[in-house]
């Protein structure tokens, strides 16, 4: 009744309506349109990766294909996420210390040894190794790349860059998902083979592209201590 009565109390309060002054609309993406150059490069190379990188559940339905049980697929799955909670802190740590094109390709280096290995094993242990590894893929590239991302725009186009970023990923990754699914067959190896090798190459392209980014960062150093005019950036 008092809860009733309480109720029936808001029908009795009158308020005067204010009148606020009418914001300027803008278009939604109004603002993508002023995202650099260097910003969408590293987002096509980033979402064309996303490509080959299909959902977990194919690889949990690749670990049941080799003898998993439902338990020991679902306690992998444990041990996958604990591994990339494990390694995101220093991760994160090492991007804020080396380009992070260098950390995300180190991360694609474990991708590619994951999925590699896991298309071509049909032993249990070694498959329960490879999660594991997966996880250190994850835990390279999850918040670094949001990090890669985030350090190529100003702080007033930082939601629209996440935004774009995301929003595309998350499509390249369903795209993943279908062409994976379509040439599953029987036991996967086909998708898994065919994205660890194509992991492999783009981890090989942002090594390269970090460590010339190390040794440019290095010589800028050395030539800011020596007193000799310190190269520009872009």
């Amino acid at each position: 009744m008092p809860a009733v009565l309480s109720v029936a109390l808001v029908f009795l309060v009158r308020e005067t309506r204010r009148v606020l002054p009418r914001a300027e609309r803008r278009a939604v993406f109004a603002r993508v349109g002023e995202l650099p150059g260097r910003y969408w490069r590293v987002t096509t190379a980033l979402v064309l990766f996303g490509l080959v990188n299909f959902p977990d559940a194919l690889l949990l339905l690749r670990l049941n294909e080799i003898g998993f049980s439902v338990v020991e697929v679902i306690l992998a799955y444990v041990t996958y996420n604990a591994v990339y909670a494990v390694v995101s802190y220093p991760a994160g740590l090492l991007g804020d210390r080396i380009p992070r094109p260098a950390v995300f390709g180190v991360g694609l280096v474990f991708f590619a040894i994951g999925y590699t290995g896991l298309g071509l094993t049909t032993d249990t242990v070694t498959a329960w190794l490879l999660i594991g590894v997966y996880g250190v893929f994850t835990g390279c590239t999850d918040g670094v790349g949001k990090a890669w991302i985030s350090s190529l725009v100003g702080s007033e186009l930082q939601a629209s860059a996440q935004g774009v970023f995301q929003g595309v990923s998350g499509f390249a990754v369903l795209a993943a998902g279908l062409w994976a699914g379509f040439l599953w067959g029987a036991d996967g190896r086909l998708p898994l083979l065919i994205s660890g090798i194509v992991g492999a190459v783009f981890a090989v392209g942002l090594l390269v592209i970090g460590l010339r980014a190390y040794r440019t960062a290095v010589s800028t150093a050395s030539s800011a201590k020596g007193g000799a005019p310190t190269p520009t950036t872009e």
